[in-house]
């Protein structure tokens, strides 16, 4: 098999955000062979190296030629090894990757402006091969051993990958393979050759080692964050050894692999009983918590007041403005903010500049958006759960799972019991059902958190902000309940909500006394289900506007002192719950049964995100974060008759 042609691979550099292409030097002094030719070095499949059940073969023996790297590999005989060694003869599976450390790298820069960065390996490892899909390098391939039968599959004409790179260059230094013609390969299009001739001016000794030192940086930066995200996953040093060894591993694609890891492993693990289950404090996410704290008790004094522990974890920032906050978050990600003003101490601490972090040493972004956005959005939940709500006694509480129409059935009572005589069988109960539909709306706004805010100490977005968010949310929960209860909402039967049909609203209308309560009660106690049977509902709440307060009070309270006995409030108005509610105008009131017995107004939330809701993202539209508050409700009312109206009077 090919295992490299020393052909260029386009790449990110997380770092320094920019694209550049990566060779591998075909010079023989830059290639550490010992490992290949040792006659050890495994055939993998697809660069797994955790697992022995990844091991295909092993490489027999291995070569660098001029132009490309030449082995020669054994399959083991495995029985779940030769599924893949018959693809590979019959020409279904046929390419190749390289699995390599890089220990020198030298960073050429661009000639002109559109041109890439290289980054060429002057001092590399070959440590293992690999059977994959799709090869990084599109000439390395699987050949036949046999020359009178070439293998079919792809060939060292034919490029994989899906863009077409002509790159000229004027500085970079040429790789040994490269020197004969004055052209590097890349990647093109399908039957497409990549080549274009290029001049090459040899850099300075000075620019050699320059790049050298660079190199060598960010490789230690790469390292740095790896290590940060095992060590944040709770991951052993091993795991991080094995990611750094990756090449193509970045800081950001370490954390999805710890995940993935931290997955596996915990399904291959014993089940612990809960006398074994420990909870670990990591340092970060206390400091995090208590800058966060500290942020919302400056902001409101009485924050945490039923929570001495909160406060004396936030104490030692609370002399801290946001600036110093701000610094004390790139310090914490190792860079150096010293000598630098309150604005370079505001972008940094956003992570707005990638090139000002670098110079200042910082090993990865800071993490000061996510005290913000974690302060913003618990201060956004707490005042959100404080908002009064009225409806939550008498309408019941549902999840959906989308944005869909949503069907809830109206059950009525079952069929009813039939004796069953000896040695009978029993028969199946049928229930009658009408399907209520709606569906869920989305409700939602920005917060934008800039630097200049941060300059300023503007503690705005942590308190008055959120607290305005958390009260519209939850009006807008109100406005629709009551917005069904008192307007002309339609059922699925083609008539509203209060029909004299549905026997559920008042003939005659008049104000809240013992007279209409007792009406009232008798009309939910007449109700009648679908199948026809009496349902006997008895009422558990009074529902009216302020106009009605003082009434609906009167009737309700055992304390009322009447002139009379006649005046007397029965035992069953006083079992009633009075709610009140600005959105019930006039002297209109309302009679509902608890949800537990009959459905009423079922109002919804989607699933796994009851309440408000918040996201982040560094800001595109301004300087800084944007926070993004979501909320998703929806109601409907689902049965008319644990529900009574009176217009009052």
């Amino acid at each position: 098999m090919v295992w490299t042609t020393g052909a260029g691979v386009r790449r990110y550099d997380w770092y320094n955000d920019r694209y550049y292409v990566e060779e591998l030097s075909m010079d023989p002094k830059h290639v550490r062979m010992g490992r290949l030719e040792s006659g050890r070095a495994p055939l993998l499949n697809t660069h797994q190296r955790y697992d022995l059940s990844s091991v295909f073969g092993v490489i027999r023996s291995a070569s660098l030629e001029a132009t490309q790297g030449i082995a020669t590999t054994e399959f083991s005989k495995r029985e779940d090894v030769e599924p893949y060694y018959q693809d590979v003869v019959g020409g279904i599976i046929g390419n190749v990757s390289v699995g390599y450390n890089v220990y020198e790298m030298d960073r050429i820069p661009p000639s002109a402006d559109g041109q890439p960065w290289i980054y060429r390996a002057v001092d590399w490892e070959p440590s293992e091969i690999s059977l994959v899909p799709i090869g990084a390098d599109a000439d390395c391939s699987i050949r036949s051993d046999d020359p009178s039968q070439p293998y079919s599959g792809p060939g060292p004409n034919v490029r994989m990958a899906p863009c077409k790179f002509n790159t000229r260059s004027t500085t970079a230094v040429q790789s040994p393979a490269a020197a004969g013609n004055q052209t590097r390969k890349e990647p093109t299009m399908p039957g497409e050759q990549g080549t274009q001739a290029a001049q090459s001016t040899a850099p300075t000794q000075a620019q050699l080692d320059a790049a050298r030192a660079e190199g060598a940086t960010q490789e230690s930066a790469r390292q740095a964050g790896i290590r940060e995200a095992v060590t944040l996953g709770g991951l052993d040093e091993a795991y991080a050894t094995q990611l750094i060894g990756q090449r193509d591993m970045t800081a950001a694609d370490a954390g999805m692999a710890v995940l993935r890891e931290k997955a596996k492993r915990d399904a291959a693990a014993p089940t612990r009983s809960a006398a074994n289950i420990q909870t670990i404090s990591d340092e970060t996410e206390v400091r995090r918590t208590a800058m966060a704290d500290a942020i919302a008790l400056r902001a409101n004094p009485n924050a945490f007041r039923n929570d001495a522990k909160r406060v004396d974890a936030a104490r030692q920032f609370r002399g801290m403005t946001l600036v110093d906050m701000a610094r004390e978050s790139i310090e914490a990600a190792g860079g150096n903010a010293r000598s630098l003003s309150r604005r370079e101490i505001a972008v940094m601490a956003l992570n707005l500049d990638r090139d000002l972090q670098g110079r200042s040493g910082m090993q990865s972004g800071s993490d000061f958006p996510q005290i913000l956005a974690g302060t913003v959005n618990r201060t956004l939940r707490t005042a959100y759960g404080l908002q009064p709500r009225t409806f939550t006694g008498w309408a019941r509480e549902s999840t959906a799972p989308d944005f869909r129409e949503v069907a809830r059935a109206q059950l009525s009572e079952s069929a009813a019991f039939k004796e069953i005589k000896a040695g009978g069988e029993y028969k199946m109960l049928s229930f009658g059902d009408s399907a209520e539909k709606y569906s869920l709306s989305k409700f939602g706004g920005i917060v934008a958190i800039t630097w200049e805010s941060i300059i300023n100490d503007d503690l705005g977005a942590f308190d008055r902000i959120p607290l305005a968010l958390a009260a519209e949310a939850a009006a807008i929960e109100g406005d629709i309940v009551y917005g069904i209860l008192t307007g002309a909402a339609a059922m699925s039967d083609g008539k509203t909500l209060f029909h004299a049909d549905h026997g559920n609203l008042a003939g005659a209308a008049g104000a809240i006394s013992d007279v209409t309560l007792g009406a009232a009660r008798a009309a939910m106690r007449k109700q009648v289900g679908l199948k026809g049977r009496v349902l006997n509902l008895t009422p558990s709440f009074l529902i009216a506007g302020p106009d009605s307060e003082s009434l609906a009070n009167k009737y309700t309270s055992a304390s009322f002192v009447a002139a009379k006995a006649s005046d007397i409030n029965p035992n069953f108005n006083t079992s009633l719950e009075v709610v009140i509610d600005p959105r019930i105008l006039g002297n209109q009131w309302h009679l509902s049964a608890t949800p537990a017995l009959v459905d009423t107004i079922e109002y919804s939330y989607l699933e796994g995100e009851q309440g408000l809701f918040t996201e982040t993202r560094q800001g595109f539209e301004v300087d800084g974060l944007q926070i993004k508050a979501r909320h998703v409700f929806g109601a409907k009312a689902i049965d008319w008759r644990g529900l009574y109206q009176n217009a009052g009077a």
